[in-house]
C-alpha cells in the first residue's frame, strides 16, 4: 500500500533524478492488463552533442554524451496513521546515471537521453532539451521489470535556467502524463559541499510541490561542468513520508 501510494505521489511530484529513480524501482504495482507499455525508447537522432548545443545540457546540469555519475543513495520510510507503529525502513544503494551517445526523438525534436541504473538495473530514463532560456525535461519513461511508465511534460519542464542566480525563481503547471501537476522552484545559495568525489563550490537550487493530500521538497547541490553532487527529498503522502539522501562518489567527464 505505502509503495503504491509512493508511485502516484512522485508521478504527481514529476521530481526526476536520484529520489525518483529510486522510489519508481522500488514499486512493485503491475501495469494494468490491456494497456501496453510504451516502447522502451523513441527512434534515435543522429549522435548526441553533434553540433545541436540544445542536447548539451546547461553549465550546473551538463549533458555531453558519455557522462557518467555514481551516487551513493540512502532510503528512510515512515509509516503514518495506523501503520506508524512500524519501524522506519531504511536501505542503502548504488545509483548510476549515464547520458547516452545517440539523442533520442521527442515530440519530433531530438533530446539528449539520460539513464539511471538502480544497483544495475535500468529504473528511469529522462529525455531534455535546452529551449528558451531552461533545460527542459520532455518526457521521463520508468521502467519496473518488462513494465515501462511513461510521463509526458506539457508544456515541459523547466528543470534549470541556464545561468542560474541566487533569489531566481521560476515554476512549472500543467500535466505530467495523466496525471496535473505544480512546482516552484528556487536558487536559494551557493555553499561549499563535501562528497565522495571531493569537495566543490556548489548552487543550492530547492524544488517544492503540494497538492491536494500530499507535498514534497527536493534540494540540489549543482557544480558547474559536473552536475548533481548531493540530493537531499522528503516526500509526505497521507500514509508516509519519504526522505532520500544522494551523494556523488565519482564521475567521468565523457566526450
Amino acid at each position: 500500500m505505502i509503495l503504491r501510494t509512493l508511485r502516484l505521489q512522485v508521478a504527481a511530484l514529476a521530481l526526476s533524478g536520484l529520489c525518483v529513480a529510486y522510489a519508481l524501482a522500488q514499486d512493485p504495482t503491475p501495469q494494468p492488463s490491456g494497456q501496453p507499455s510504451p516502447p522502451v525508447a523513441p527512434s534515435p537522432s543522429p549522435k548526441a552533442g553533434s553540433g545541436d548545443p540544445a542536447l548539451a545540457g546547461v553549465p550546473y546540469f551538463p549533458l555531453e554524451p558519455g557522462r557518467r555519475w555514481t551516487y551513493r543513495i540512502t532510503w528512510t520510510i515512515e509509516t503514518l496513521g495506523e501503520e506508524s507503529k512500524q519501524p522506519a525502513k531504511r536501505a542503502e544503494h548504488r545509483l548510476d546515471a549515464f547520458v547516452a551517445h545517440q539523442a533520442q526523438q521527442v515530440g519530433g525534436k531530438p533530446a539528449a537521453l539520460l539513464e539511471w541504473k538502480l544497483d544495475g538495473t535500468l529504473s528511469l530514463r529522462s529525455y531534455y532539451r535546452v529551449e528558451e532560456g531552461y533545460l527542459r525535461c520532455l518526457r521521463r519513461l520508468h521502467h519496473q521489470a518488462e513494465n515501462v511508465k511513461e510521463f509526458t511534460f506539457e508544456p515541459t519542464q523547466p528543470v534549470l535556467p541556464i545561468a542560474p542566480q541566487v533569489g531566481q525563481e521560476w515554476s512549472w503547471e500543467g500535466k505530467n502524463g495523466v496525471d496535473s501537476g505544480k512546482q516552484s522552484f528556487k536558487a536559494l545559495r551557493t555553499e561549499s559541499v563535501e562528497t565522495g568525489a571531493g569537495t566543490f563550490e556548489a548552487i543550492v537550487v530547492q524544488t517544492t510541490y503540494e497538492g491536494e493530500d500530499d507535498k514534497g521538497t527536493l534540494t540540489r547541490w549543482l557544480v558547474r561542468g559536473i552536475g548533481i553532487v548531493k540530493e537531499v527529498s522528503e516526500i509526505r503522502t497521507a500514509v508516509a513520508v519519504i526522505r532520500s539522501e544522494g551523494i556523488l562518489a565519482r564521475f567521468e567527464k565523457g566526450e
